[in-house]
C-alpha cells in the first residue's frame, strides 16, 4: 500500500483563509464558509489506489473538551449552561437532553405549556442545524443565491433566539422543570414569517442538481447497526427509527406528521435529500406547535429551591437531536453535583462510519461524502 496522504477538514489560517498545502504539508478540504466542519481540527489519513480511496483513518481529538468531567464538577443548574455549548449548531438540544435526564431522576414533570414550547424549540434547532449542513450544496453548486438564502435563514433563526432569550447562539432557555422564558404573540408571528422564508428555499431542487454518482459513500443497514448510526444518516438508508415517534416524548404524539418522501438510497446524495425532507417535516411540526400554544396556557416552569440535589440513582435518557440519538447517563450519589455524567453523542458513531464510507470514493467527490456525514466538533470530541 502506498504511503498515506494527510488531509485536514476545513482548516483555516488566522486570517480566515484556507491553509495551502505548502503551509501545512497537507491537503485541505473546504466545505464552505457555513458548513459546521469549517472549524477544522479533524484530520484524515487517506491511502489511494490511483484516484480512488483505498483506506481511510479519521484523526479527531484536536479539540478534546473533556465535557463529561466538566459536567461532574458543576451543580445541576450549571450543567444546563455547559450542555448548551455541546453541539453549537443546535444548542437548545444539548440543554434539553440534560434537563430532561435530571427531571426524570427527580420525578419532576414540567407544565404542559413548557412541554409544547420545548417541542417547538427542538424543531427550530433541527431546522437551523440541517440548514448548516445543507449549506455545502450552495457552496458546491456555486449558487450564490442559495447560499445567501441559507445564511439569512440561519441568521434569522438566531435572531429569534435572541429575541426570546437574549442570546443568539446559546439560548440557555432550559431549566429544571421547564423553561426560563415564554413566547408572546409577536414572537410567534415572527416565527411564522421565518418558517415561510425557509419553506421558500428550494432545498430539494438544489440537492437534485448535485452531480453526484449513485452509491457514493454508501452506508447499508449492516453499517448502521455495527456503528450505531442514528438520525438522518440512518434514515437516508431506509431506517425508520425516530425517537420523536415514540409515545410520551415531549408533545410529538399529539402532532400530525406530514406525508413526505422516503429516502432509502444510503448514499451521499440521499443523505442530503434526507436533510431537506426533515426540514420540511420540522416546519410542519413547528406550525402545529405554534397553533396549539394558543390554547395551552399556564406557567412554563416549576419553582424549585435554590439548592437542587438528585436522589441517589442512575438514569438514562435520550432524545432525537438533529444529528441523531443524543443520550445522557446520570449517576447521582445524592449530592448537588453528578457523580457521573456520560454522553452518548450521535456524530461519534457517524464519523466512525466515515472511515468505511470513504473507501471507493473518487478524489473529485471526497468533499461530498464528508459533507454528507458532517459533524460538529463538540458533539464528536466530547
Amino acid at each position: 500500500m502506498n504511503e498515506p496522504e494527510q488531509w485536514w477538514i476545513g482548516a483555516l489560517a488566522q486570517d480566515g483563509s484556507a491553509h495551502d498545502a505548502d503551509t501545512l504539508g497537507t491537503r485541505v478540504i473546504d466545505l464552505g464558509p457555513q458548513h459546521p466542519t469549517r472549524a477544522g481540527l479533524v484530520g484524515l489519513r487517506l491511502w489511494w489506489d490511483g484516484d480512488i480511496v483505498h483506506a481511510a483513518e479519521i484523526q479527531p481529538g484536536y479539540l478534546h473538551r473533556a465535557a463529561e468531567k466538566l459536567f461532574e464538577v458543576r451543580d445541576y443548574r450549571q450543567v444546563l449552561m455547559l450542555a448548551d455549548r455541546h453541539d453549537w449548531q443546535a444548542s437548545f438540544s444539548g440543554e434539553l437532553v440534560a434537563a430532561m435526564a435530571c427531571e426524570q431522576a427527580m420525578g419532576l414533570t414540567p407544565p404542559p405549556r413548557a412541554v409544547w414550547l420545548r417541542t417547538l424549540l427542538a424543531e427550530v434547532a433541527r431546522v437551523g442545524s440541517h440548514l448548516a449542513f445543507l449549506s455545502w450544496a450552495g457552496h458546491s453548486l456555486r449558487d450564490a443565491e442559495l447560499s445567501a438564502a441559507i445564511r439569512r435563514s440561519r441568521d434569522d433563526q438566531r435572531n429569534l433566539l435572541l429575541r426570546l432569550s437574549g442570546n443568539r447562539l446559546h439560548p440557555m432557555l432550559s431549566r429544571l422543570g421547564g423553561l426560563a422564558a415564554d413566547v408572546d404573540d409577536e414572537w410567534l408571528t415572527e416565527l411564522d414569517a421565518w418558517s415561510g422564508r425557509v419553506a421558500g428555499i428550494d432545498l430539494a431542487g438544489a440537492v437534485a442538481r448535485l452531480e453526484l454518482p449513485d452509491g457514493l459513500g454508501n452506508i447499508d443497514q449492516n453499517s448502521i447497526n455495527s456503528h450505531g448510526i442514528s438520525g438522518p444518516a440512518a434514515r437516508a438508508s431506509g431506517a425508520r427509527a425516530d425517537l420523536r415517534r415514540a409515545p410520551g416524548y415531549l408533545a410529538y404524539s399529539e402532532l400530525e406528521w406530514p406525508a413526505t418522501r422516503t429516502i432509502d438510497s444510503g448514499d451521499a446524495k440521499g443523505r442530503f435529500a434526507q436533510l431537506a425532507v426533515e426540514i420540511s417535516e420540522s416546519l410542519a411540526l413547528i406550525s402545529q406547535c405554534a397553533a396549539r400554544l394558543a390554547s395551552v396556557s399556564g406557567p412554563v416552569d416549576v419553582k424549585l429551591s435554590k439548592i437542587i440535589k438528585l436522589p441517589d440513582s442512575e438514569t438514562w435518557l435520550s432524545i432525537e437531536a438533529p444529528l441523531g440519538v443524543a443520550g445522557i447517563h446520570v449517576v447521582s450519589r445524592g449530592g448537588t453535583t453528578p457523580w457521573r455524567f456520560a454522553l452518548r453523542t450521535p456524530t461519534f458513531a457517524t464519523v466512525n462510519a466515515l472511515q468505511s464510507a470513504l473507501v471507493g470514493t473518487p478524489r473529485e467527490h471526497l468533499d461530498a461524502v464528508i459533507a454528507s456525514l458532517g459533524w460538529t466538533i463538540g458533539d464528536l470530541d466530547k
